[in-house]
């Protein structure tokens, strides 16, 4: 095995280990118990990410409507609550993974 893989399997180790990862999980398991829920989540993340990534600036306003509506009522619930909280918090330990190696690393990247 080379030196990068024996890095990045440790580096999974380390992210498995951490509480983010944890706490998602646990989260993630109780969640998953509620399958109607767990599915209306699941919907919700899916148009999120797609609103993020593949937005019709035409329909912009009433898609970020609609989610917003979406997401106060979804957080209501306790326990997708703490999902989502949890996920976020695993995602933000991921993006600061990603932004270490990125800075990390002396590439030149032009302006966007």
């Amino acid at each position: 095995m080379d030196e990068i893989t024996k890095c990045i399997n440790a580096l999974l180790a380390a992210v498995k280990d951490s509480e983010e990862y944890r706490t998602y999980k646990k989260q993630e398991e109780i969640l998953s118990r509620n399958p109607e829920l767990w599915q209306r989540v699941d919907q919700f993340r899916s148009n999120n990410f797609k609103l993020q990534n593949e937005a019709n600036r035409d329909e912009l306003f009433s898609v970020v409507e609609q989610l917003s509506r979406e997401s106060k009522e979804l957080r209501r619930i306790p326990e997708v609550n703490a999902f989502l909280d949890a996920e976020l918090a695993l995602c933000k330990l991921l993006q600061r993974i990603c932004r270490s190696l990125t800075e990390g690393i002396d590439m030149h990247v032009p302006e966007l």
